[in-house]
C-alpha cells in the first residue's frame, strides 16, 4: 500500500493550484562533500561563492538523489502553468 510513494524521489505540492511546486529529495554524500571542500581550496574560495549564488548547484555537487523519506536536503521547484 503506497510503496511507490515511499520510494519516490519526486512529489508535487499544491497540485493544480497556481502555486504548484515540485519537491525533490537528496542525501548528502561524504566523498562528494570532501571533493567540494578540495575544490574550494584549489579555487581560492570561488567555488563557495558560486554555490552561494546558485544554492541548487551546491546540492547537486554534494548530494545524490534519494527517496523523500531518506532525504536530508530537499529542493523545491515552481512549476509553470499556462493560464490561457
Amino acid at each position: 500500500m503506497g510503496d511507490h510513494l515511499e520510494k519516490s524521489q519526486h512529489a508535487l505540492l499544491n497540485e493544480g493550484d497556481e502555486n504548484e511546486m515540485e519537491i525533490f529529495g537528496y542525501r548528502t554524500q561524504g566523498c562528494r562533500k570532501a571533493l567540494c571542500l578540495i575544490g574550494s581550496i584549489f579555487s581560492l574560495g570561488m567555488l563557495p561563492l558560486v554555490f552561494y549564488w546558485r544554492p541548487a548547484w551546491r546540492v547537486w555537487a554534494n548530494c545524490v538523489p534519494c527517496s523523500l523519506q531518506e532525504a536530508d536536503v530537499v529542493l523545491l521547484k515552481t512549476t509553470t502553468r499556462d493560464t490561457s
